[in-house]
């Protein structure tokens, strides 16, 4: 049966008499704490600070694009209304999604996309589907005063030499750098 939400607390989907359950993605506030770093003769060092962050989620952790599927069930479709986008339930990517919030919570190192994101790559549940790819970004959310991180999406690739090389930035940078409103420029 097709699914409708809003997100970015999402909808449990139902396939196949099956349903299955996305609230490992929901929304959470955490405490991101940096420790402090001694000045040098280049830097100017930092105090040790604690910052608020907003981590949710895209449904397309969970679904891929209706274009990339043949003959596509209407009843595995799945709507974000908020987006109007309708896509297809993938049962690979929600069961590599349930390591989410623990990719999440431990990242240090990422890298840079040619486009406005970051990205973190792990091994995937199963081997045969490639790389695990987790895509996001970090913005200041002025009115509220935290960071949000959106994970925008998160799938299996086996097609990823290039991003291997691409620039690296700690996830540290990235949230004192939100944090300030100051953008971080690829290296």
């Amino acid at each position: 049966m097709a699914t409708t939400s809003r997100g970015p607390n999402w909808a449990d989907h139902m396939q196949g008499g099956t349903v299955f359950s996305v609230a490992h993605l929901s929304p959470i506030f955490t405490d991101y704490f940096m420790p402090a770093v001694a000045p040098t003769k280049r830097k100017p060092g930092r105090a040790a600070a604690t910052i608020k962050l907003h981590i949710y989620y895209s449904h397309h952790c969970f679904t891929q694009a209706l274009a990339k599927v043949q003959n596509p069930d209407p009843d595995h479709y799945y709507y974000c209304s908020a987006r109007r986008e309708t896509r297809i339930f993938c049962v690979n990517r929600w069961q590599e999604s349930k390591a989410l919030p623990v990719i999440v919570s431990s990242i240090s190192t990422c890298f840079f996309t040619r486009h406005h994101n970051y990205f973190v790559i792990r091994n995937p549940t199963n081997p045969a589907l490639g790389d695990y790819f987790v895509y996001f970004t970090v913005k200041l959310n002025r009115s509220g005063g935290f960071v949000d991180v959106q994970i925008e999406s998160a799938y299996p690739r086996l097609d990823s030499q290039r991003e291997k090389h691409a620039g690296k930035v700690s996830f540290a940078v990235l949230v004192m750098n939100a944090f300030r409103g100051v953008d971080t420029h690829t290296p």
